[in-house]
């Protein structure tokens, strides 16, 4: 693997969030290795800081990159954009409900803790810059050392870890509802700008065109040629295109801010001493955008859940979740008369095709096999992707979420 990056200027960027404590030096390393992470360069951070009391005391953070090492990553994930709607989530989004909660009168203890705490963000070295660069980056608190652990793309989630994630997701989705309602002027200034749609297929022609007929393939494989399946996946793929350019969401029961990218390498659990998960931190906020909750939770669901949990328990899942929605807008004062649950369960129906296209295009990617991916983030390239194209657990994979899908009635609208 090349070097690690070297951050310049990192001082201006931590120091406004240490409390009058100034950076003496850093150390970093990779976090993560190629195929775990597309969309940006994770570093590892260990920031030693002078204290204002004297002495000094070693931060352990995680710094977050645009993809300054592959090209084609750059133009796939315009962190011209990326990195804008990120910043704001931390500058923004994560300090407006915390004070949405304290001031509904929500003890310390209760309030939402799925954001990581916020150590400074940058788009350029040029203070006056608006358009994102090479020198961007994010700095947050690095959440293994807290003792949070991330998951295994390799293995789903089970029934107790899916159970806290969904109960953490409902709050992360009514909470920014709530703050729209409650202060409209600020949700318009400060939050919907840089949540607007993201439009991902901004690629070369001949990469979309690969993307795409790897999918039929999969399919084809997935359900030994079934026409049925495969006309629908054609379907899907055409409305998830249209999906990408449509005009912003408007304001609706169930528009908020959706993570878009919810699978097992975005989230991180904390266990209690029984090693049952307690506590959940959201990650990867890139290509958060206004959209319909449904989204998340059909995504989250089908790419990152045991098969077996899913089957037996997808009903409870979207009553608890519902029930949990209902009970954080309560808890801020929020009127909740026109949130039935038979609301809920069209919204998720009217959401879940295109999704369900989504994480059986995400499989292939969340189940890539080790062994075809490099050691060099530069070297990462949809031809190495499509390495894993008819491989046997995606294969498998593919074919329980299609047949989840027409269990649930989720593959075609009703």
């Amino acid at each position: 693997m090349t070097d690690v990056p070297r951050i310049a200027d990192l001082a201006s960027v931590i120091e406004p969030h240490l409390n009058g404590g100034k950076l003496v030096s850093y150390t970093s390393r990779y976090l993560t290795k190629p195929g775990e992470n597309y969309g940006s360069v994770m570093l590892a951070i260990t920031a030693n800081i002078e204290k204002p009391s004297g002495g000094t005391e070693d931060i352990p953070l995680i710094a977050k990159l645009p993809p300054i090492t592959n090209d084609l990553f750059w133009q796939l994930f315009q962190p011209e954009r990326t990195c804008l709607t990120e910043n704001a989530v931390y500058q923004y989004l994560s300090k407006a409900v915390r004070d949405v909660q304290l001031e509904a009168g929500m003890a310390e203890n209760d309030i939402f803790k799925g954001f990581p705490k916020y150590y400074g963000s940058r788009i350029s070295l040029n203070p006056e810059a608006e358009k994102v660069d090479r020198d961007a980056v994010l700095l947050q608190e690095n959440l293994q050392t807290s003792g949070y652990k991330a998951g295994n793309r390799h293995v789903p989630f089970n029934l107790q870890q899916t159970k806290c994630i969904l109960l953490e997701l409902a709050k992360y989705h009514a909470l920014p509802i709530a703050l729209r309602l409650k202060k409209p002027e600020y949700f318009d200034k400060y939050i919907r700008p840089y949540f607007r749609r993201f439009n991902m297929n901004n690629m070369p022609e001949e990469v979309k065109q690969q993307m795409d007929g790897d999918l039929i393939k999969e399919i084809s494989l997935a359900t030994n040629n079934n026409e049925n399946y495969i006309n629908r996946f054609k379907e899907l793929m055409e409305e998830y295109d249209e999906f990408l350019t449509q005009p912003d969401a408007e304001d609706d029961l169930y528009t908020t801010i959706v993570h878009c990218d919810l699978w097992i390498n975005n989230l991180m659990l904390k266990y209690d001493e029984n090693g049952f998960p307690e506590k959940v931190k959201f990650v990867d906020f890139q290509i958060a955008q206004y959209e319909s909750l449904a989204h998340d939770i059909i995504f989250f669901l089908f790419s990152s859940v045991e098969v077996p949990v899913l089957e037996q328990h997808m009903d409870e899942f979207l009553i608890m979740y519902y029930n949990a929605f209902i009970e954080c807008l309560k808890s801020l004062n929020v009127e909740t008369d026109k949130y039935s649950l038979l609301g809920f369960m069209k919204e998720i129906h009217r959401g879940a095709p295109i999704e369900i296209c989504h994480a059986t295009f995400m499989t292939k990617i969340i189940l890539a096999d080790n062994s075809t991916l490099p050691d060099d983030y530069k070297d990462m390239n949809m031809e190495v992707i499509g390495k894993n194209v008819g491989g046997k657990k995606i294969k498998e994979k593919i074919t329980q979420i299609i047949r989840l899908a027409e269990k649930f009635k989720l593959l075609y609208k009703e």
